[in-house]
């Protein structure tokens, strides 16, 4: 995947990821909702918050490298789906990297805009959207909880796999063999594959 445009759409669709740092022995993964922003420059950045009680929180520091991980739908794929003969199993997937430095949110009226912003964009098809009543002491004492990080976005990586390396038969074997799954990612994938 090498479209911008794409990409962005990618992550928009599939905003829950991985956050990766380096750690004194092993790297440092935490599981999280993110969001990107775009600004009229063009720069993209993706908002992030993590507990203050999360160990991976405590070592972060402003200007560190980091890499946001976004999966896509994905499935094995058995080699009885091809038309051709004497294949392996495989995997078909959709995955996005974004690489840069973060930059730590501690001061709370940026926390609170950067929670408002989350929830707005997931609120929005809400007939009553939530938001967050910054009067009320117990919920100004959860953002208090929280650290903020904004993720400047300094390179994209894109790879989706979905059997576009293959023959035109084994491709419309395998699709017909997605579709007639019954199970909806598979079905999803046939989908990618048509638009591949």
């Amino acid at each position: 995947m090498n479209d911008t445009a794409e990409i962005r759409t990618f992550v928009m669709a599939h905003p829950f990821g991985s956050l990766l740092t380096n750690g004194k022995q092993v790297p440092q993964v935490t599981h999280l909702p993110m969001q990107l922003l775009t600004d009229d420059a063009g720069n993209d950045s993706i908002n992030l918050h993590l507990s203050k009680a999360n160990p991976h929180a405590k070592g972060l520091e402003n200007t560190e490298n980091a890499v946001a991980v976004f999966l896509g739908t994905n499935g094995y794929i058995s080699p009885r789906w091809y038309a051709a003969k004497d294949n392996v199993p495989t995997w078909n997937y959709t995955a996005v990297h974004a690489i840069g430095t973060l930059r730590k949110i501690e001061n709370e009226e940026e926390l609170m805009k950067l929670v408002d912003k989350l929830t707005i964009e997931h609120e929005a098809g809400a007939k009553s959207p939530w938001q967050a009543d910054w009067s009320n002491s117990k919920i100004r004492k959860m953002v208090n909880a929280i650290i903020g990080f904004e993720l400047k976005v300094e390179r994209w990586e894109g790879k989706e796999k979905v059997g576009q390396n293959r023959s035109a038969e084994d491709q419309a074997s395998l699709k017909r063999n997605l579709e007639n799954s019954g199970d909806p990612a598979y079905q999803f994938i046939a989908k990618q594959m048509k638009t591949s």
